[in-house]
């Protein structure tokens, strides 16, 4: 296996000797050519998972969805036979649940009657999307279950794979399920520590080329202000949100200057606790930066699992996040 003749999707890391993968959506590409028909190649993956017992992958033969494979903790080896005479075939993976309950080693891939040739690099524009459990993709396929499961979890049916789809740009995804920007309830990390990580823990080399960034934070720390903030310190933590919000669009600027940010907020139901300081965040970018910025408000849905959105939603909200992105690249020219 020759990784410099692959091509990464997402954030990844050369971890224990073999590329690691961690995040929402990340995955790799890579090519082979028959040298006789019919031909195979194996994709030997090391799973680890926490709290739950498996987790899933998609497969995609030359951009064409081919199957979903569950793995289980350890040495995974799944095969797939290939009979057309096609003189290359291209094999896209992506992982599909989340970085808090999974993540995956890429161990080898074993060719049979095949040989590896080199993946083009891409030169489509980058969306990173920033955010939590919402752009995870988490319990899209749980319609109305009141629990999580690895299998209701699925980033190729969320809302920012499809746009990332329809609009035929590459991605890479920082989030994580029940992470706030300020006002901690469900974990205790916050946005900012994950955010020059693969893992939420492991340093690595964050992008400096976004052309877009999307941000879909403040669902858990609006649930966290009625939950967790006493009365007489509320206006602070609100101040709070706006500050550790607005540093988190500085920093994405200063490492990508020429990015355009697109904010959203309500695909589950939010209110002014932090749709204000969002609101006041767009203001002063507008008024401190060249960057184009904009506010999606998206339509809220909780038919998923655990109150989150149904599939159906997220295919709704896709096609509004198209719409704000083509305007702001119209706006931008």
């Amino acid at each position: 296996m020759d990784i410099n003749k692959m091509r990464f999707i997402g954030r990844h890391i050369i971890k224990n000797n073999k590329p690691y993968f961690s995040y929402s959506g990340c995955g790799f590409v890579f090519a082979i050519k028959p040298t006789s028909y019919p031909y195979s190649f194996t994709l030997s993956l090391d799973s680890e998972l926490r709290e739950h017992d498996t987790q899933y992958i998609a497969i995609y033969i030359n951009d064409k969805f081919h199957s979903k494979e569950k793995l289980l903790s350890g040495n995974n080896k799944i095969t797939i036979s290939l009979d057309k005479k096609q003189k290359e075939v291209e094999i896209r993976v992506i992982k599909v649940n989340e970085t808090y309950v999974s993540s995956i080693y890429l161990d080898d891939i074993i060719l049979n009657n095949a040989s590896l040739t080199q993946v083009k690099p891409s030169n489509k524009p980058l969306i990173g999307f920033f955010g939590d459990s919402l752009t995870c993709g988490f319990g899209l396929l749980d319609y109305q279950k009141p629990e999580f499961s690895m299998e209701g979890e699925d980033f190729t049916k969320d809302y920012a794979y499809l746009t990332c789809s329809k609009l035929n740009v590459d991605y890479t995804v920082i989030a994580r399920s029940g992470i706030s920007v300020a006002i901690k309830i469900y974990v205790d990390l916050l946005f900012k520590e994950i955010y020059d990580t693969v893992d939420m823990y492991d340093k690595c080399e964050i992008e400096k080329n976004l052309d877009y960034a999307v941000i879909n934070l403040g669902t858990n720390d609006n649930g966290a202000y009625y939950a967790v903030v006493k009365e007489e310190d509320q206006e602070k933590a609100k101040q709070s949100f706006f500050d550790e919000y607005l540093n988190l669009i500085k920093t994405i600027i200063k490492d990508n200057p020429h990015v355009k940010l697109i904010l959203c907020h309500s695909m589950v139901h939010n209110d002014d606790t932090i749709i204000k300081p969002i609101e006041r965040v767009k203001e002063y970018i507008d008024s401190h930066y060249s960057n184009k910025c904009s506010i999606l408000v998206f339509k809220p849905n909780g038919d998923g699992g655990a109150g989150h959105p149904y599939y159906t939603a997220h295919e709704e909200n896709a096609k509004l996040l198209v719409d704000a992105i083509n305007k702001l690249e119209k706006n931008s020219l």
